[in-house]
């Protein structure tokens, strides 16, 4: 009786969630195959259009996710351009009404406040991050702090894991900029975990006295809010902008780091709408601070993203305003040297292929950006972005394990390449 009780309370609140958020009913995900230049700047002129929104855009293929009363029109102007396409999601909401199904029957450990295989709130995560700092690695202090709140008033709240000791250095791994990339959030929150409980593992044991860890897996804490209460595919913070309908910034290409030069819009409507300035939201205004003040100490750097299996180093801009030339850095061998080391090794944990290298060259051009403002104005040397597994923002919770496991993997990896 009990356990009819339990489903039936659990199919409730399914369904109180699924009428709160936004239905994706429809929805199509193209996946587009450009073979000429001509072809592919004809796909990216289409961000001009606020109603296509751009999942992915590699060298190989761009993503576009369109509302069901555009599907026949793309697929008329792909053909006519003679652009090869595919469908492989024909109905997004399917994917997250079971996305959902599978969170609500998530199962919590005694002594945790989420379940590190599923998919999990923000409350809930900020819960966990006491948990863990309760239950701190002998020899090791732990503290949850926070670099500030958000602009609804949210703490952009981490986990600090240290040790006594003058001239150690610091690795700041942070995640989830971009409100609906979970895969990013959970793959972090294992990290995490794995450097807090499993303290016996020789690995893990020889980093803890090495080295101290920033921790944050939220970095845009009201956009992932609102991901599990309006919108699952919300991308930007939550800051209404002025003479607009349209909510929120791209904390992306926010940071007063080349803001604005290249592959960042101007209008509020868009996905990478860059912001009225440089470093204009107060999330951003955090980080940057947070980077100034740490960034000396730094070791590495790491922003983890979804998706695409890319292992990206600066930079993301461009030589000239919005010009098709990208920007290398002076010590781009060395941090490619180290990217390499971490991408081999996430693709032999599953025997999978991994893009790396400079991330307008390796993706596309994109200014204003977390990693660049670490390297350049934070002095980070090594900084890296990670665009993790999958096809999809909407990807299985059975996903996360192998995530943690190659991406540990690939963070290993970028230790051992810098010692």
């Amino acid at each position: 009786m009990r356990a009819f009780q339990l489903i039936a309370l659990l199919a409730v609140g399914l369904a109180a969630v699924s009428a709160e958020l936004k239905r994706y009913d429809g929805y199509q995900l193209f996946n587009i195959y450009p073979t000429s230049e001509e072809q592919a700047q004809f796909v990216l002129d289409l961000q001009n259009d606020d109603e296509l929104d751009f999942w992915y855009e590699g060298r190989d293929r761009l993503d576009i996710l369109v509302p069901p009363h555009r599907v026949q029109g793309l697929s008329d102007q792909l053909s006519t351009q003679g652009l090869a396409y595919s469908v492989p999601y024909n109905n997004v909401q399917t994917g997250i009404d079971e996305e959902l199904r599978v969170m609500a029957a998530k199962v919590k450990k005694p002594g945790q406040a989420i379940d590190y295989d599923n998919y999990n709130t923000l409350a809930d995560i900020h819960a966990e991050l006491d948990n863990l700092a309760a239950r701190c690695p002998p020899g090791s202090m732990c503290q949850t702090f926070s670099i500030g709140n958000s602009v609804e008033g949210r703490p952009m709240k981490g986990l600090y894991i240290y040790r006594a000791g003058a001239g150690r250095k610091t690795v700041y791994l942070e995640a989830t900029i971009h409100a609906r990339e979970w895969l990013a959030t959970a793959t972090h929150l294992k990290i995490t975990k794995h450097l807090v409980d499993d303290y016996a593992d020789a690995t893990v044991a020889e980093f803890l006295a090495k080295y101290n860890f920033r921790l944050i897996p939220v970095a845009n804490p009201d956009g992932y809010a609102f991901t599990h209460t309006g919108d699952r595919l919300w991308r930007k913070n939550r800051r209404p902008n002025p003479g607009s309908t349209c909510i929120g910034t791209d904390l992306n290409r926010n940071y007063d780091q080349e803001w604005g030069t290249s592959g960042a819009a101007t209008t509020a409507c868009s996905e990478t709408f860059r912001g009225p300035s440089a470093g204009s939201e107060v999330e951003t205004q955090n980080t940057q601070a947070a980077l100034r003040q740490y960034g000396p100490d730094l070791f590495f750097f790491v922003s983890f993203h979804t998706y695409g299996s890319l292992w990206l180093i600066p930079w993301g801009s461009t030589t000239t305003v919005n010009g098709n030339i990208c920007k290398y850095a002076n010590d781009n061998a060395e941090m490619l040297r180290v990217a390499n080391a971490a991408a081999n090794a996430v693709q032999a944990t599953y025997n999978s292929n991994w893009a790396r290298g400079n991330s307008c060259a390796t993706i596309y051009p994109a200014s204003g950006i977390t990693m660049d403002y670490a390297k350049d104005v934070g002095g980070v040397k090594y900084v890296y972005t990670p665009e993790l597994r999958g096809n999809n923002f909407v990807i299985a919770a059975s996903n996360i394990q192998p995530s943690f496991l190659e991406v540990w993997n690939g963070i290993v990896a970028t230790f051992r390449a810098l010692e």
